[in-house]
């Protein structure tokens, strides 16, 4: 019997603890608290935008770049202009074979 009597109490004592969960909570009048600091608004040190940060890593890489003497610069932009000429004679001439097997094609 003192078992039945010891779990009736805590049922009780559970039934008192949910039943002050869902009641509705009043609250006294609170004294308007000062605003903390958002976390955005927190002085953080400046720093500087993507912009800049692209602009000064680039300076610093193209410091580090070993620049052609003028001469090396003339010699190199002369091997461009040779090589894209004969290119361009080669894939012209192609073009030339490749149009007229066709028409040739075309005609029979």
């Amino acid at each position: 019997m003192a078992e039945k009597t010891l779990k009736t109490k805590q049922q009780e004592k559970t039934k008192e603890a949910l039943a002050q969960k869902n009641a509705p909570v009043v609250r006294k009048e609170q004294k308007p608290k000062a605003e903390a600091p958002r976390a955005a608004e927190k002085k953080q040190p400046a720093r500087p935008g993507r912009l800049a940060t692209w602009w000064r890593e680039t300076i610093g890489e193209l410091r580090k770049v070993t620049w052609p003497t003028l001469p090396e610069a003339r010699r190199l932009t002369v091997i461009v202009l040779v090589v894209v000429g004969i290119t361009s004679l080669v894939l012209g001439l192609l073009d030339w074979v490749f149009s007229r097997l066709i028409a040739l094609l075309i005609s029979l």
